[in-house]
């Protein structure tokens, strides 16, 4: 096996274990102290940290499914884009339990050094709520700012 081929296979290790609930080995994927950019909420600096993200998505996410959309390796970094979705029955960016239908996707981009996940940049997060009666909004935590606007961008789809 090439050893991008083996980071894929442990970065999709390590979301298997994280999105499914299972922690029982994330502790021997990841190093004792990590760096992390673009996380909702906040950037986790530690292993129990990072895993308390993961536990916290999998928490709000109610009869949640997860996917794993692109996954690209290198010698030292693993792309990640993924999406998990169910209904929302936990506070989530700010925004409080709705039991509407809610899907967040975004990219990761994992540095593997060592053989331990040190790095994490997350970016290209989306946010998309069905409601009950069939609405459907997006959030755009990364909304581009070219007139200045700085916040978050809600807007209704359909």
């Amino acid at each position: 096996m090439y050893h991008h081929q083996h980071l894929a296979a442990q970065v999709k290790q390590f979301l298997n274990g994280a999105l499914s609930g299972s922690h029982s080995q994330l502790d021997k994927l990841l190093a004792p102290q990590i760096r992390c950019w673009g996380f909702p909420e906040f950037d986790p600096t530690s292993c129990a940290e990072y895993q308390g993200f993961f536990n916290y998505l999998v928490d709000v996410f109610a009869q949640r499914q997860w996917s794993i959309d692109q996954l690209l390796a290198s010698d030292s970094q693993v792309l990640v884009r993924f999406r998990i979705s169910g209904y929302h029955h936990e506070e989530f960016m700010g925004m409080p339990a709705t039991g509407a239908y809610l899907e967040f996707s975004s990219n990761i981009l994992f540095r593997v050094r060592d053989g331990l996940i040190d790095e994490s940049w997350m970016y290209k997060k989306s946010l998309r709520m069905t409601t009950k009666k069939g609405s459907v909004f997006e959030l755009v935590p990364d909304a581009i700012s070219q007139a200045g606007q700085l916040a978050p961008a809600l807007s209704r789809c359909s």
